[in-house]
């Protein structure tokens, strides 16, 4: 019924886009895509890694959803670079800093707003679970919260790269023998293009 529908978009005129949000249970699928997305007429198509936190991240089964540094590393830039050679436009976070490359929180350096519906206005998406909100609406403008807010937290350089997922998500890190990060996480904000 899905791709039924995006046929029917495609041959009225709109320019399509299909996000597909990998996890351990579909990532050995991520590669069937291509011929897909072909057949469809997609022209955008955006990859995204799925992230847990809170309840259900402790709540996963014997088999986390959340696909390892290896898997993510040895699938997404191919299949994604396969998939830009039909002239499909790519998208997919980085996710994991090679080594020596610079980390950079699009909290500092791009002007992004998460708006809910209860006025809470976040800069990082991985903070909206929390009160740590950098903005309010407050009569139809945008106030600066004061005290502790995510934003203090963007100044912030570790090893292991982005500061809310070191918060957040610390499963998500590995450390060598001297407790070192193996690797740095970068901001999910900040996204590989690829057409």
């Amino acid at each position: 019924m899905c791709t039924a529908n995006i046929k029917k978009a495609v041959e009225r005129g709109f320019s399509v886009s299909l996000i597909y949000t990998v996890s351990s249970r579909n990532i050995d699928h991520l590669h069937r895509m291509s011929p897909l997305l072909d057949q469809l007429k997609v022209k955008k198509f955006f990859i995204q890694v799925i992230g847990l936190r809170g309840k259900s991240q402790v709540e996963q089964s014997a088999s986390p959803l959340q696909v390892s540094r290896e898997q993510w590393l040895k699938t997404v830039p191919s299949v994604a670079e396969k998939i830009a050679a039909q002239g499909i436009h790519v998208t997919y976070p980085k996710v994991f800093l090679e080594e020596g490359e610079q980390f950079e929180c699009a909290g500092n350096v791009a002007e992004n707003f998460f708006i809910f519906p209860n006025g809470r206005v976040y800069q990082c998406p991985l903070c909206e679970d929390y009160p740590i909100h950098s903005y309010t609406i407050e009569n139809d403008r945008l106030v600066k919260n004061n005290g502790l807010t995510e934003d203090r937290f963007f100044q912030l350089d570790i090893a292991e790269g982005c500061v809310m997922n070191k918060l957040l998500q610390p499963d998500t890190i590995e450390y060598n023998e001297e407790g070192r990060a193996v690797f740095r996480i970068s901001c999910c904000l900040l996204k590989q293009e690829i057409s």
